[in-house]
């Protein structure tokens, strides 16, 4: 057998276990690029060039247009949220105070959580805050504004109402299709009595 196919086969090798130690999906295409020189070399008369050559164009053909499909396919999941991450940004109430030099305390599904203010500043007991990040087993927080929290309670009392409402127009409406229903009823019977 030719020198080459030696040399090709190592090329495989070498770079499958470089995609086994790095998994970024890099070498594995020029190990796949390298499969068919591969072959060519193990077929034998085949110049050295046109097997470079071919390396060559399949690994770039392979890293240009099959890696990107193939990193969306494997890691689509790798930048989903934690479950401690899904409550960045949320609100919660402070069940204790705390300020540069103490710790307060929060609730999270009936979990207490260490909660540190982000900028050290003084957080009363009951205020509302904010979850910024999670560091370790204490949540970083900060104070939201009044103004905010005044806002925010005022839309949920919207919402409330606006729900309300659509419940009382729902069953209004629900009450006049029965109503149409039974004169409808009233209406076929009578005329069924007056047939007979």
């Amino acid at each position: 057998m030719e020198t080459m196919f030696w040399v090709w086969l190592a090329v495989i090798v070498i770079c499958v276990v470089i995609e086994i130690v790095t998994f970024d999906l890099v070498s594995v295409w020029f190990a796949i690029g390298a499969v068919i020189p591969f072959i060519l070399a193990g077929i034998g008369g085949i110049r050295i060039e046109i097997q470079i050559a071919v390396f060559v164009v399949v690994s770039a053909l392979l890293i240009a247009f099959v890696r990107r499909l193939a990193k969306k396919f494997l890691f689509k999941n790798m930048n989903s949220k934690t479950n401690l991450e899904q409550y960045e940004g949320k609100q919660l109430r402070m069940l204790e105070e705390c300020d540069f030099e103490h710790n307060g305390s929060v609730k999270i599904n009936d979990v207490v959580w260490t909660a540190v203010s982000e900028n050290n500043e003084k957080i009363e007991k009951d205020a509302v805050v904010e979850v910024v990040r999670f560091e370790g087993n204490k949540i970083i927080v900060k104070k939201i504004k009044d103004a905010d929290v005044n806002q925010k309670e005022e839309k949920l009392e919207q919402d409330k109402s606006d729900k309300i409402v659509d419940e009382k127009t729902t069953k209004s409406s629900n009450d006049s299709v029965e109503q149409l229903a039974t004169e409808t009823k009233k209406e076929d019977e009578d005329t069924s009595s007056n047939n007979d």
